[in-house]
Formats: structure tokens, C-alpha cells, sequence
């Protein structure tokens, strides 16, 4: 994926959280080379002098507050309005699950504009009439989108052309073959009574390739069953054909 008009914009309540992380290793190297870009736009509680309320509780009464779609849809559609179509992503609880293929598949545009809720979320008229991706990296709830936004934009950027030294680290990771990664080691060879495998050191490329399989196959079936199950259904309809 070329890498010379790719752009991340990020419309937030707690814009002194970013870049955060994203300044660091090859993700910061490359954000400062200008290989991608992070726009940040606050939500200012302050308009004309003016305080401005950019949240209030539920509509039908429960617990935290949700982000007002007159406060955030004038700006998505200020960006409309000035041709950027790039997709609007929502990290959301509720959203759908995020995968490797949906990082392929997000950093094939020319970049995404987040909405980052907060506590409770954003009203749901935001999602309707931008028609917003909501997307969960976990099960679990976090404090803010923005914690959320952080892991998208890593795991989107790193696939960029450039930003990793080579491709075949890319290639071999976790979830790239449909597996988990197998394990890794580094000198020294024994430490501890604990050694490398000796096929590790043997130099017989073949043979560490069908460990390295076995090994993923292994950690999958142990970690990630359904994982496991998706790779052999897999294998065993490509088999049948």
C-alpha cells in the first residue's frame, strides 16, 4: 500500500492523549518522515466565548454521558462538504470484532477519520447519518475511544509501504496464515539449562519451516481453538477441491 497520501484524522474530547504511542519505534519514525499524517481535531468545550456542552446524559435516563450529534456532525460534514471521503471509524464496545483482515482492508483508503466517545459512547445518530464502521479490538471496555483508536492506527500504519524494514516480518506474523506466530528465540543458545531447539540451529531450512508450523498449529489450538478450527476447515476444504 503506497504510503504518500495515507492520513488519520481523529476527532476527540481528549486530543492530549495522541500521538501517545504512535511517536514511538517505526510507527513514530515514519509518522516524522511524513509517510502518513495524524490530524487532531478537538471537541472545543468553548465556542465565540461561549461554554459549549458536547455531551449530556442518556436519552431515557441510565448511567455516564454520550457525545451530542450537534456538536459532531457539523465538523464530518464540513469534511464532506470539502471532498474528503475517507471511512469514518467508531471504536465502540459494541462494534464489529477487529481482525488482520479488516486492517488490510482499512489501510487499502487513503485513510480514516475517527470519532472517539467517551464513558458511555456517542449518540446513535452519528453512526446513522455518517454511515460510521463501529469496531470493537476486544472484548472488554475501555475509558475511551481513544485507547482504542491507538491500537487501529498501529496496526494499520505498520502495513504501510516502508514503515517496517521488510516484508517477510509482516508475512510471518501472528494471524497473517490464519495461525498464531510460533515461538521465537535469540542468543544466547543455552541459558540456564534452558536451549534453543536443536533444529533451530541445524541450518536445514526445511525442517525449521515444518517446526515453525508445528509449533503455530500447537500454540493456536492451545490459545486460540477457534483459530484452530477456522485454519482446519480451511486445509480441509481446499483439500476437496
Amino acid at each position: 500500500m503506497s504510503i504518500s497520501t495515507w492520513k488519520i484524522s481523529i476527532i476527540t474530547t481528549t486530543p492530549e492523549i495522541f500521538p501517545g504511542p504512535l511517536e514511538y519505534s517505526n510507527i513514530g519514525k515514519s509518522l516524522a518522515e511524513g509517510k502518513w499524517s495524524l490530524e487532531i481535531i478537538p471537541l472545543e468545550k468553548r465556542q465565540n466565548s461561549k461554554k459549549v456542552k458536547i455531551d449530556s446524559p442518556p436519552a431515557g435516563g441510565g448511567p455516564g454521558m454520550i457525545m451530542r450529534a450537534d456538536i459532531v456532525l457539523p465538523i464530518v460534514d464540513n469534511m464532506r462538504q470539502h471532498g474528503d471521503t475517507r471511512p469514518l471509524i467508531v471504536p465502540a464496545a459494541r462494534g464489529v470484532k477487529y481482525d488482520q483482515e479488516i486492517t488490510k482492508e482499512l489501510v487499502r483508503k487513503e485513510g480514516l477519520i475517527f470519532i472517539c466517545g467517551r464513558f458511555e459512547g456517542i449518540d446513535q445518530r452519528i453512526i446513522e447519518s455518517t454511515g460510521a464502521l463501529e469496531i470493537s479490538i476486544g472484548d472488554y471496555i475501555l475509558t475511551n475511544g481513544d485507547i482504542a483508536a491507538i491500537n487501529i492506527i498501529d496496526s494499520c500504519v505498520r502495513l504501510l509501504d516502508g514503515v517496517l524494514s521488510t516484508k517477510t516480518s509482516i508475512e510471518s506474523e501472528s494471524y497473517e496464515n490464519g495461525l498464531l506466530e510460533y515461538p521465537q528465540y535469540t542468543l544466547p543458545r543455552d541459558y540456564d539449562g534452558s536451549k534453543i531447539p536443536n533444529v533451530l540451529l541445524s541450518g536445514d531450512h526445511g525442517a525449521i519451516s515444518k517446526w515453525r508450523l508445528s509449533q503455530s498449529l500447537l500454540t493456536t489450538k492451545k490459545n486460540r481453538p477457534d483459530l484452530y478450527e477456522k485454519y482446519q476447515k480451511k486445509i480441509k476444504d481446499s483439500g476437496s477441491q
